[in-house]
């Protein structure tokens, strides 16, 4: 969930100048800024250890105390001059945090650790934003009860952790600085924030852009049935945009595979659990009644009544021979059952592994 907006109107009454040009009116806004703290330290620096793919990745660099500092002390609220409305001064409040230039080196050195990754794993547009969305998602989800507005990035870097207004605005600066068409999906009613990135395919409701949630692990273009607090997204987004560059998400086909195979998957596992119930349940009465069949046959034995003796055999053994043929089918089921629920829930918990997670889908479905 994210933290409050704050806005406050000001009221501003101008007097002319005795100049030719007369007096400036004020902008419109004035959204919060960063004023670095000369003579700031840093106690310690955050050291990332994220999954990537078939693998692990760390991110390490140094961030300016100044400007961390002064991101810590700034002003968050929006000055207003003028009364717009929320969808004129949501925009300029967010973008400003994305945005504020004193965070510049911070996003270069960054981004350079990224790249870093790219060269070395060869990786193009989709498995580079997908780095870049892992590294996020992978920072812990923690609110800041000190901190009644959102985080500048490099603030959610420092700390350490953030929420999921904190977190988007991360990636949404990380991924516009690299040429990412990219917005800020501002989900008023439900007091939540996500990113939306440009795709081919799998656009969220009525915008050209993939969904990203930023507050855990999750496969880019495939929106979250319900958040973790149980709310649900129901509501369209307010688009904030925060980059226009040309590149966009082009891996949509293989994400949709992957969303078609959880769908499948576990609507298979639902209808196993009751017929492997029911099959359960009569298995283990047959296996009673061939009990007691055989715990019969072996008193008549002992009394030497061999002629209904031989007469049970017949039925002993049929009763026996079906038995280990349900149990045959029931193992079979099971064994189903099993692989299906390791298919699924590898598919969950891969979601920084895209490619993989595709291949296994893809195969699945071919079964």
């Amino acid at each position: 969930m994210w933290k409050q907006i704050s806005a406050i109107l000001v009221l501003v009454v101008m007097t002319l100048g005795a100049g030719c040009l007369g007096g400036l009116s004020p902008p419109a806004a004035v959204p919060p800024t960063i004023v670095p703290v000369e003579g700031a330290s840093l106690d310690h620096l955050p050291v990332y250890t994220f999954p990537f793919e078939d693998g692990e990745e760390t991110i390490r660099i140094g961030i300016d105390p100044a400007v961390y500092a002064g991101a810590k002390e700034a002003d968050r609220r929006l000055h207003l001059y003028r009364d717009l409305s929320e969808e004129e001064w949501i925009p300029i409040y967010y973008q400003a945090f994305a945005n504020d230039s004193h965070q510049e080196p911070f996003y270069a050195n960054l981004i350079a650790a990224f790249r870093e990754i790219r060269d070395r794993e060869g990786l193009d547009d989709d498995r580079y934003l997908e780095l870049v969305t892992a590294f996020v998602q992978s920072i812990p989800y923690r609110t800041d009860d000190s901190i009644t507005e959102p985080k500048f990035p490099i603030e959610t870097y420092g700390d350490g952790e953030g929420d999921c207004d904190d977190k988007s605005l991360l990636l949404a600066g990380l991924l516009a600085r690299e040429g990412y068409r990219v917005a800020l999906f501002y989900f008023g009613d439900e007091a939540h924030m996500a990113v939306g990135v440009g795709s081919a395919g799998c656009h969220y409701r009525n915008t050209p852009l993939a969904y990203i949630e930023t507050t855990n692990a999750s496969y880019v273009g495939i929106p979250p049935p319900v958040l973790s607090n149980g709310t649900v997204l129901a509501s369209d987004p307010l688009v904030i945009p925060v980059g226009d560059g040309p590149r966009y998400y082009a891996a949509c086909d293989q994400v949709m595979t992957i969303e078609r195979a959880l769908s499948v998957s576990r609507a298979r596992v639902e209808a196993l659990a009751p017929e492997l119930g029911m099959r359960a349940g009569e298995l283990e009465a047959e296996k009673e009644y061939i009990e007691s069949l055989g715990a019969r046959m072996a008193a008549l034995s002992r009394s030497g009544e061999v002629r209904e003796y031989n007469r049970l055999v017949p039925e002993y053994n049929r009763k026996a021979r079906d038995y280990n043929d349900a149990v045959r089918s029931y193992n079979t089921l099971l064994e189903e059952s099993r692989t299906t629920v390791d298919l699924y829930n590898h598919l969950v918990t891969h979601a920084h592994d895209r490619p993989g997670s595709y291949l296994r889908a893809r195969a699945y479905l071919r079964e």
